[in-house]
């Protein structure tokens, strides 16, 4: 049996910084000069602060200029495309949308929402203030019709929204949603957009003039679409205000390289890609970027097939040798937020006193003489994908930590593929990996023993009865309150075992060159949130 031992020896340095003091002597005959000097640079100071005021106030005019990929449909319900689905939510509303801070699914053309005791029933409330392009009120009904659509196309971006639902119909004003089963994340399911009935009843074929000609309700309205070539849209006034943008020019591209070379080439105005593909961009980092809080939860996993890993010990000694911090700012650049489980933290269920495992070498070591095992013991291999540059730094990084209290790990990168087969077949010790939920952290088949085989994500073979209970409370509770109860219950009971252990969330990035102006706040659902609120800076004639 070896004991292991580490001696840490601590360095405080003090910086001392001495402070000067200046004295100025002023004869009376300068007094009356040196009080019209100052006079004059008070005014002339003024004068530069209203000037710069002027300048950063809001100026409206000007065109964005955005791109996507040749749409089939502009039909948002009906489109398979993502690069579309994110223009369209320029013309058309979601019945909820999720708050950038929170993450929490609020009513956007919804007004209020009630859920029954049961727990499977939930009544919407429609807003009465919400006019489509062409002057027509929206309605209840368009909300059901919306629902119609997507069931009847269910390769529809969309089709996740009637997971779980039995029944929909509209009263008056409210919408009623039955479930098969309670179902708590119901509100996420609500972030879809709305549709005409009126506009677009016995006109959903893609090949009907409507389908590249769509009335929305948004800040935005169709103006003109050249196939192949671009699409323009118009400012509008709609419930959330009258945009600073004049219009919008949406130039087709055929890929995401293509994409980053017409931004870098300032071709485009715009774009929002995730870490990896901005940390390789030539641009200069002078241009805007700004943070979107997703859930692209990275991880590293352990193989329970593998009886030595269900020591918990050496499952703490792993997690508490994970650099955190030194991976998100020295790896990521900032751009994310450090976690343990795969509820974001930053999320309104994240449980703020949870044991996240931050970076202790003394703990590790504890926790590994706990573990009880010989050297030879601690030998594994780490496996990543070769393509992600970010998780072969993170692996190394995590290699020289554990290697610093007696592990000898060794890192095996392989091409996606090879990758995603091993980690299928079980063929591993540990591996790092990613997941990007959505919208809806999908649990069941991360977490639950169901989620082990074909299909499922839980390449770790984690397999639970607690857990699997937990989850089942945590998407089956009937009220707010159960809700955030089963959520705190599930991250605390996820410290206890640790099936994964989580490095952190990354951001997506939205990138905006020096002309885009004005309150940038991209939630998950949109990137364009808000965008009522961007201008675009505008020369100034001498």
């Amino acid at each position: 049996m070896k004991i292991y031992k580490i001696f840490f020896v601590i360095f405080v340095f003090t910086v001392l910084v001495g402070c000067e003091n200046n004295f100025v002597k002023n004869e009376n005959k300068e007094t009356t000069n040196q009080i019209n000097q100052t006079e004059q640079t008070n005014n002339s100071t003024t004068q530069l602060e209203e000037e710069k005021q002027q300048t950063n106030l809001p100026t409206e005019g000007g065109q964005l200029i955005l791109s996507m990929r040749m749409p089939k449909t502009l039909n948002p319900l009906i489109n398979e495309d993502v690069t579309v689905d994110n223009i369209l939510k320029l013309i058309f509303e979601p019945l909820f949308t999720i708050d950038s801070e929170t993450l929490k699914p609020i009513p956007n053309i919804a007004s209020s929402y009630s859920m029954s005791e049961d727990g499977k029933t939930a009544y919407i409330n429609i807003r009465d203030d919400i006019y489509w392009h062409d002057g027509q009120k929206l309605t209840a009904k368009d909300v059901t019709f919306s629902l119609d659509t997507i069931k009847a196309n269910p390769t529809s971006i969309y089709a996740s929204v009637l997971n779980n639902v039995a029944s929909y119909s509209n009263k008056g004003s409210q919408v009623i949603i039955n479930y098969i089963e309670p179902y708590s994340f119901f509100m996420y399911n609500l972030c879809f957009p709305i549709i005409p009935s009126h506009y677009y009843k016995n006109n959903l074929d893609i090949e009907s003039s409507q389908s590249l000609k769509p009335i929305g309700n948004g800040s935005f309205k169709f103006s003109s679409y050249r196939i192949a070539n671009e699409l323009i849209l118009e400012k509008t006034t709609s419930f959330k205000g009258t945009p600073y943008i004049n219009n919008i020019k949406v130039i087709i591209t055929s890929d995401s390289q293509t994409d980053l070379y017409a931004f870098e080439k300032n071709i485009i105005n715009s774009l929002t890609i995730d870490f990896s593909s901005w940390s390789n961009m030539n641009y200069k980092r002078e241009k805007i970027s700004t943070g979107i809080n997703s859930n692209n939860f990275e991880y590293l996993g352990f193989n329970f097939d593998k009886d030595i890993f269900k020591n918990i010990e050496l499952r703490k000694a792993v997690a508490y040798s994970i650099p955190k911090d030194e991976i998100l700012k020295n790896i990521y650049l900032g751009n994310g937020v450090k976690t343990l489980t795969p509820i974001n933290p930053k999320s309104f269920l994240a449980y703020k006193e949870l044991d996240n495992f931050d970076y202790n070498v003394a703990k590790s070591i504890e926790a590994l003489g706990k573990a009880n095992l010989t050297k030879e013991m601690t030998n594994f291999k780490l496996l990543v994908n070769q393509e992600n540059k970010e998780r072969i730094e993170t692996a190394e990084l995590i290699q020289k930590r554990l290697s610093q209290i007696g592990f000898n790990i060794t890192i095996v990168k392989k091409p996606f593929e090879e990758y995603k087969k091993d980690l299928e077949t079980g063929n591993f010790d540990m591996f790092l990996a990613g997941i990007d939920f959505g919208t809806i952290p999908n649990l069941q088949s991360f977490l639950m023993s169901s989620g082990t085989g074909e299909g499922g994500i839980n390449y770790q073979n984690f397999k639970d009865a607690k857990m699997d209970s937990l989850v089942g409370k945590l998407y089956n509770a009937t009220s707010e309150e159960a809700f955030l109860k089963a959520s705190i219950d599930i991250q605390q009971y996820f410290a206890e075992q640790l099936p994964v252990v989580g490095i952190l969330f990354k951001d997506q990035i939205l990138l905006t060159d020096y002309t885009i102006k004005g309150d940038k706040n991209p939630n998950i659902y949109n990137q364009y949130n808000n965008i009522e609120k961007w201008y675009i800076e505008q020369e100034v004639e001498n």
